[in-house]
């Protein structure tokens, strides 16, 4: 990849015109942002040998198999870190009948784990808001990496889909870099990182409920469990520790493994097959929150809760959990939330959650520029 002078907004405008498939990020704590073009389209494909698709971008669904998007030409260009208030506290106007439902639907979740249906189950809500006449995506996409330095940062359009995604997720769920090592992620836990007055708080001043502790507790149980499916026992464990992402802050975990040492090349893929999808967007067991999920929820969550990112470029690959994301359809945006149900959870509580996610990405989208 080299750095050139192409004009990205002008790629994004001919690829509905021309039936290309695209992808555009920032890697989290870096400044450097890619542009991947697929003229063929993106195809459908399997996940189950990532090290045979060769160079490009992967994008899974919640549910179903992903689409793969092949680097036919790759551009690369810094930053230009628009400045953006990092305080701003966005009123989100409350959709009283909206509220009632998904309220209703936690309700009737945590009945379902007292009765032993499942320990905890994620569900999501959607929030559709009209874009503003002057919407700029790859202003947006400015915004956001300027915003969320610690995020991935990407967007991506499929000719399969006729719509855009946009999302600034703090999730890794698999990823090995180019010395061998592999890295997933436990999240889970929500709060706000924002005080009354809107100032950005210091991850020692969090406080942690029950309830939060043991929504992440649920995650890392998750991946433990994975590894021993494939008898995996050297691994390196850190956390949980309170991280700041965005304007929210998360308990998190990271588990480090050398595939060199292990002899162990195909582990990603392995991984990817028995996290996706994980606790942490989908409950514990995992096949009765999905069916309760499939059930319950009455939009289609389509990309959002799958996962996105670049494969097998410079030997690395790092895919990310689509999270704090939009769909942008006909003027239209479409922000997805959601949250982890236990039997200790709050309906009102779990609203205001899936409120703030929202603001992680409207606060952004609706900026001045």
């Amino acid at each position: 990849m080299s750095e050139v002078n192409t004009d990205w907004k002008e790629i994004w405008k001919q690829a509905p015109l021309q039936g290309t498939a695209l992808a555009m990020w920032r890697l989290p704590n870096q400044s450097q942002q890619v542009l991947l073009q697929d003229t063929g389209g993106g195809i459908r494909t399997e996940a189950d040998q990532l090290e045979q698709l060769g160079p490009g971008f992967l994008v899974g669904p919640f549910v179903g198999q992903p689409y793969f998007l092949k680097a036919s030409a790759l551009f690369v260009k810094s930053a230009a870190n628009p400045a953006i208030n990092q305080t701003t506290v966005l009123q989100i106007p409350e959709d009283v009948t909206l509220k009632n439902q998904f309220k209703e639907q936690v309700s009737q979740s945590i009945e379902q784990i007292k009765i032993g249906q499942f320990q905890k189950v994620v569900l999501s809500r959607i929030d559709v808001q009209t874009l503003e006449s002057d919407f700029d995506l790859c202003d947006a996409f400015e915004r956001l990496c300027s915003s969320y330095p610690t995020a991935f940062v990407s967007a991506i359009y499929l000719p399969d889909l006729q719509n855009i995604w946009l999302c600034a997720t703090p999730e890794t769920l698999v990823s090995q870099d180019s010395d061998g090592i592999f890295r997933t992620i436990s999240l889970a836990g929500t709060q706000s990182g924002l005080d009354s007055n809107g100032h950005v708080l210091a991850p020692s001043e969090a406080r942690w409920s029950q309830k939060e502790i043991e929504e992440q507790a649920y995650v890392s149980r998750y991946i433990i469990d994975c590894f021993k499916k494939i008898r995996l026992r050297e691994y390196i464990e850190n956390g949980p520790k309170t991280v700041l992402a965005g304007n929210l802050m998360h308990l998190k975990t990271e588990y480090l493994v050398s595939t060199r040492e292990l002899t162990y090349p195909h582990l990603i893929t392995q991984m990817l097959g028995l996290l996706h999808p994980t606790s942490a967007v989908c409950g514990t067991p995992k096949e009765a929150a999905l069916d309760w999920i499939l059930q319950t929820e009455k939009h289609d969550r389509s990309l959002y809760s799958g996962y996105l990112g670049p494969i097998n470029l410079d030997s690395e690959t790092h895919l990310f959990v689509n999270l704090r994301t939009v769909q942008i359809s006909h003027g239209k945006a479409t922000y997805f939330a959601g949250c982890g149900i236990t039997e200790d959870s709050d309906p009102e509580k779990e609203w205001q959650e899936t409120q703030m996610k929202c603001q992680t990405l409207q606060r952004v989208i609706n900026a001045s520029l």
